[in-house]
């Protein structure tokens, strides 16, 4: 399939004005509204005012991955070897490492 020639719009690259000056005017409201903050806080009661402090501190403090480990070991009762397979195994962990 022939892709066809890009004709008006936008420059590749350019950013969009209107995306840009939103993000602008958000900015500027929620600096001004920074400066009140703790007095809105104070004038919730206990739980609502924990619910809106866990909110906020998904912008102050980034999120941790669950990250899920699976680990499948082999264990060997060491008391049941002999001194001569305890060396071979120690040296077979050695080599593989």
């Amino acid at each position: 399939m022939k892709t066809k020639q890009k004709t008006g719009g936008r420059v590749a690259g350019t950013p969009n004005r209107t995306t840009a000056e939103t993000k602008e005017l958000i900015q500027k409201i929620v600096s001004k509204e920074l400066e009140n903050i703790a007095d809105f806080l104070e004038k919730l009661d206990p739980k609502e005012r924990i619910d809106a402090i866990i909110k906020l501190m998904n912008f102050v403090i980034p999120k941790q991955s669950e990250i899920a480990v699976e680990a499948k070991m082999n264990q060997i009762d060491l008391s049941t070897m002999t001194t001569a397979e305890l060396v071979e195994r120690a040296k077979a962990i050695k080599d593989a490492n």
